[in-house]
């Protein structure tokens, strides 16, 4: 049997587990992945709420359920935003340390980004042309800049969409106001960015899977872990639309949209608008890879 190697993402928002079988180089074929969404930075990424924690730790007895039952016994686990700063976070890491019977590995932004580099550079369509790449979590968003698939900019911002709900989002359905304060807030946090991107002139804006999905799916595209989507301008401002100007009785009704993604999906699409603004791409990728294949290619 080929080695299997597993790979946990112990994100603000959602945990991810990815088994894979490793057949040599930096190949390896995916034969299990799960997502539970966590939200361990519900009430913001200060302080890990009793019921998150409680949450997260069931979540990671399910995943080494699942370790056992493949047989995998090489596995690296990272932690990200929330458990970088959450005053509490040793009281989750260490009963989740006993759970997998693993360290968990806190890495900064800058390590982020770059497994997200590593990881989205295994989609051809990013290596050609510039991309400004995205990557939206729970406490953090990552921005990478590509041209060629050489990384020419970095940097991890704490604009995630946890943060960012429980800061703007208090009316259903969003007001103008909150919507224009999110927006202002947005602007004035990647104000560096701004600069990256008029340096660069990014063709595309490519979102590396997660929130991003959320457009594939809304846009009727079916669910595929390998192959990089394309959404025109056109479909991405209509889905911007329609969900900023719905409430949440109304987003649970909504075609494509996962029930998981519902209450954070307004502050996640005015992010996303917010960042389309500024580099007007050519049109938005859709990327199946992000940081847990980039950890994959540094543990072959």
């Amino acid at each position: 049997m080929k080695e299997r190697l597993g790979v946990i993402d112990l994100g603000s928002n959602t945990f991810h587990l990815l088994i894979v079988e490793h057949s040599g180089g930096n190949q390896f074929n995916p034969i299990f992945r799960k997502r539970i969404f966590t939200s361990l930075s519900e009430g913001g990424i200060d302080r890990i709420r009793a019921e998150r924690i409680k949450a997260g730790l069931t979540a990671l007895r399910a995943f080494k359920n699942y370790l056992d039952q493949y047989e995998c016994k090489r596995i690296k686990v990272v932690g990200t935003a929330v458990l970088r700063t959450a005053s509490n976070r040793n009281e989750f890491i260490e009963e989740a340390e006993k759970i997998l019977g693993n360290i968990i590995y806190i890495i900064d932004g800058i390590r982020e980004a770059e497994y997200i580099y590593k990881g989205i550079t295994l989609s051809p369509e990013v290596n050609k042309g510039t991309h400004l790449v995205m990557d939206i979590g729970g406490g953090s968003t990552e921005f990478i800049l590509i041209r060629e698939g050489e990384k020419l900019f970095s940097k991890s911002y704490v604009i995630g969409v946890g943060t960012l709900f429980e800061l703007f989002h208090k009316s259903e359905p969003i007001s103008k106001k909150e919507t224009k304060d999110l927006f202002s807030y947005i602007q004035h946090k990647t104000e560096d960015l701004k600069s990256v991107i008029q340096e660069y002139q990014p063709e595309y804006l490519t979102g590396a899977s997660g929130s991003f999905e959320v457009l594939q799916f809304m846009s009727g595209m079916p669910v595929c872990h390998n192959t990089t989507f394309q959404i025109s301008r056109q479909t991405f401002l209509k889905i911007y639309e329609d969900v900023v100007s719905a409430d949440e009785m109304t987003r649970k009704n909504m075609e494509g949209l996962p029930e998981e993604r519902v209450k954070l999906i307004v502050v996640g699409m005015i992010l996303k608008r917010a960042i389309f603004d500024l580099v007007d791409p050519t049109c938005i990728y859709v990327s199946p890879f992000s940081l847990k294949e980039g950890i994959l290619q540094e543990m072959f």
